[in-house]
């Protein structure tokens, strides 16, 4: 019998997630990685969830920080850059950029494979690429790998360890998330990946509450230090991420 690829990623998630539960350390209360990561929107201001992909976002002094050349560079990247508002976030927080822009570390993403827009002259919109986003750390000089399989117990423990964790979720879309911070959807959502920048975790003993995440959306219940209850982090989360040492 054949057995098919989730169900077999499901066994090794379960697996894993034993290991990282035998591997916790013991913590009360909240923990936060220091020095904390500036919180950056990837829309560099706070929008309502009324905007879509094709409203043009027209503010001046936004476009101009995040480096774009227009409306319409800035419109275009500015929903595809949750990524890139991660990888500014944890550069600032080790000091290995002071002036470079969203844009800036936008080009320099796709100059390492990060972010496909045509093939064979079709557009394809494909990106961010994980593999594309270390390379890009760690050319700045930060000791960075991917993870699969992981869990919210190997989450803590990497947080405890005063890492800065990159986590890859699946959440409802912007206008179909709920306004609360919950993570919740509305009627007839529409999906979508995401990444949120992990930078703190609350815990009793070795049960997690949460964890504290910077979440690049731009949303005003969605931004900085947001914290997401357990439950709902099982449910989001894709057992991916980023580690920066």
């Amino acid at each position: 019998m054949r057995l098919s690829s989730s169900f077999v990623n499901s066994i090794i998630n379960n697996v894993f997630k034993l290991k990282h539960l035998i591997e916790l350390p013991k913590y009360y209360g909240s923990y936060y990685v220091s020095p904390m990561p500036p919180y950056i929107s990837q829309f560099i201001g706070i929008y309502p969830p009324s905007i879509t992909m094709e409203t043009p976002l027209t503010n001046k002094e936004h476009i101009k920080k995040f480096g774009a050349k227009n409306s319409k560079e800035f419109t275009f990247w500015s929903w595809r850059d949750c990524g890139i508002a991660c990888v500014q976030m944890i550069l600032l927080a080790r000091k290995k950029i002071k002036n470079k822009t969203m844009m800036d570390l936008t080009e320099e993403g796709i100059s390492f494979g990060g972010y496909v827009l045509h093939e064979g002259g079709r557009f394809v919109d494909k990106g961010w690429f994980h593999k594309s986003i270390v390379k890009l750390l760690k050319a700045y000089g930060l000791n960075t790998r991917m993870k699969r399989w992981q869990s919210i117990d190997s989450v803590a423990k990497d947080i405890l360890e005063n890492k800065l964790v990159i986590l890859s979720v699946f959440v409802p879309g912007r206008r179909s998330i709920d306004e609360d911070g919950s993570f919740s959807p509305k009627a007839n959502p529409t999906f979508g990946g995401h990444l949120l920048l992990g930078i703190g975790v609350k815990m009793k003993g070795k049960d997690i509450n949460g964890v504290y995440v910077h979440d690049p959306r731009g949303l005003e219940k969605y931004q900085k230090s947001l914290f997401i209850p357990r439950k709902v982090f099982i449910k989001i989360f894709t057992h991916r991420t980023i580690v920066v040492e």
